[in-house]
């Protein structure tokens, strides 16, 4: 158990995302002046920029695990932290309407440990099956002197490849006021927000100890990202979608990448268990909760009214799916039962 003091934002705990923000506008000159050397297809803000083939789009997005990987290896579990790296690639791409085609590695270690980097690969095996890609290949780097010098210290992460039919390019154009909000559950934290919940519940648990509702500390923190990629593929073959949304870093503020219209969320369901627990340990506000977690909902999926019961019966027979709000000319997001605003 660790004393220190608890953070109760997200800044508190090491990250400013204000700081993010500013240092993400200038990464973001270099990439735009590259478009010049290809034939682009620009979605400033969304999820990801496509190359054009032709009538069709291909698009390439990379992500890690990020500090979830301390959990891992301090209870010396391996074997799902692979899915997760899988799933933040392959979910972005979803987020468009893209299908993910193909997924590399990039996995670099303080030693070579065989059996950690085999259960490593497991996972991103599991998540690949999951997403139905090949993994391509990847890169195994032994770098003992960029790691913590502490034993099998590692990072994982991955990029992924998707294609799609420009036509059917889902970038949030088609959303207007009325369209119905809807939310499919997370298995948990997924992957994001970890640094402040690693330092919350560190306060008060060790990993072997157990949460009130009889699960241990590490195996709830481990519980892989859920990918959702046949529920995705599923519903927009079957139906008309407006605008998707991988629910990720920056919580709901994910929505505004969407459109410039703004999202009613009224019925939001009850989060789950750990929410609840680091919320209260860390005295968070909702509105940093909602910033920084996905809050139990790890995609958000808008439809026309009349998709909406159609769309909703699809996914559920996926993962647990919910009617959230609905689509308003007002630019913000609005969560009124948990007193949440935010604005552009």
């Amino acid at each position: 158990m660790n004393e220190a003091s608890v953070p109760s934002t997200y800044a508190e705990a090491g990250v400013d995302l204000s700081i993010e923000a500013q240092v993400l506008k200038k990464i973001n000159k270099y990439v735009k002046n590259s478009f010049k050397f290809g034939d682009i297809v620009s979605k400033e803000g969304h999820y990801a920029n496509l190359i054009k083939f032709g009538d069709f789009g291909i698009a390439l997005v990379t992500d890690g695990v990020g500090t979830k990987l301390l959990v891992a290896q301090e209870a010396q579990k391996y074997d799902t932290v692979g899915i997760d790296c899988v799933a933040m690639n392959v979910n972005d791409l979803l987020s468009m309407g893209i299908s993910p085609k193909g997924f590399v590695d990039y996995l670099a270690v303080s030693e070579l440990d065989e059996g950690i980097i085999e259960e490593i690969m497991k996972g991103i095996h599991v998540g690949c099956e999951k997403a139905s890609i090949p993994i391509l290949g990847g890169e195994l780097a032994t770098i003992p002197e960029l790691l913590a010098k502490k034993s099998h210290s590692f990072d994982l992460a991955g990029s992924a490849i998707g294609i799609v039919e420009l036509d059917d390019l889902v970038d949030g154009s088609d959303i207007k006021a009325g369209d119905i909000i809807l939310g499919i559950s997370s298995s948990g934290i997924h992957s994001n927000g970890f640094t402040v919940a690693r330092k919350v519940l560190s306060a008060k648990y060790d990993l072997t100890e157990e949460f009130p509702w009889n699960k241990s500390v590490s195996e709830e923190l481990l519980i892989p990202t859920r990918i959702y990629v046949n529920a995705i593929e599923e519903l927009l073959n079957e139906c008309k979608v407006n605008g998707l949304a991988h629910i990720t870093g920056g919580g709901f503020n994910k929505l505004f990448r969407l459109t410039k219209l703004g999202f009613e969320i009224t019925k939001f369901p009850t989060p789950q268990d750990i929410f609840k627990e680091i919320r209260s340990l860390g005295n968070i506000s909702y509105q940093e909760m909602f910033s920084v977690f996905n809050m139990g909902v790890g995609f958000v999926v808008v439809v026309p009214k009349e998709e909406a019961e159609k769309s909703l019966s699809i996914l559920n027979q996926h993962f647990e799916t919910f009617i959230l709000g609905k689509i308003i000319e007002d630019p913000i997001i609005t969560i009124p039962q948990y007193d949440v605003l935010f604005k552009r």
